[in-house]
């Protein structure tokens, strides 16, 4: 019986990752190295720190060059100054309804004051749970995040449903076992086909989460995919 949403934030919750790659351009246009902007929304979802290893590795540039950290700590501190938070439209209201019938929670490869931030801005009060790319060995795609969150949260691989944007987390909750909806915010509608269903854009996405009941996860996606106009 489905019992609770895991949300991941940048491109579901918050319409944000063009001020994640802008900050981050900024940080390689100091350090005067070409970065390609496009692995960043390919990459989302993945631990900070690993997306810049491999933004390095793409430019050719060996990383024990650079001190990884301190990118990390100069590109938070960049993506606070020219943020402007934006939740996509209808989803704090939809969430407010969701939240009397099910336990929230997000799954975010961000860094940690970043994940808080945001959140405590825009969706106050809403996350029982919450799992940042600090509370993991591993990131996604790896399935430690989710496995984490389920622990937290006391609920079963069946009780759960994922909503992601990133083909990253999209191989995360799969390979946690869990059934995961998606919505291409960023990308081509093509590559999130490893997601059990795909919401076309935020609108379907409200009306889909709206509709759900409490059958088995796989069972609610079946029928709403028949449903709402996907």
């Amino acid at each position: 019986m489905l019992k609770t949403l895991i949300f991941d934030m940048d491109g579901v919750l918050v319409d944000s990752m063009p001020y994640h790659v802008e900050a981050m351009q900024h940080i390689f246009d100091q350090m005067g190295v070409y970065m390609d902007q496009q692995v960043i929304y390919e990459r989302e979802g993945e631990k900070t720190i690993d997306i810049i290893r491999l933004l390095l590795e793409k430019a050719g540039i060996d990383n024990g060059r650079f001190d990884l950290e301190s990118i990390v700590e100069k590109y938070i501190e960049e993506f606070n100054i020219i943020v402007v938070l934006n939740a996509f439209e209808g989803m704090p209201e939809c969430l407010e309804v969701l939240k009397n019938r099910y336990a929230l929670a997000v799954v975010s490869g961000a860094d940690k004051p970043i994940v808080h931030s945001v959140l405590n801005s825009l969706y106050p009060g809403l996350f029982s749970v919450v799992v940042t790319g600090d509370d993991v060995a591993n990131g996604k795609p790896a399935p430690d995040p989710y496995l984490k969150a389920l622990e937290m949260l006391n609920m079963q691989k069946n009780e759960c449903i994922v909503i992601e944007n990133a083909p990253v987390g999209i191989q995360a909750a799969k390979a946690a076992g869990l059934c995961c909806i998606a919505v291409p915010t960023y990308l081509d509608p093509q590559e999130l086909h490893q997601a059990d269903l795909v919401a076309m854009d935020h609108d379907l996405l409200i009306d889909l989460l709206l509709n759900l009941n409490s059958a088995t996860p796989e069972a609610c996606i079946k029928e709403c995919a028949h449903s709402v106009k996907l």
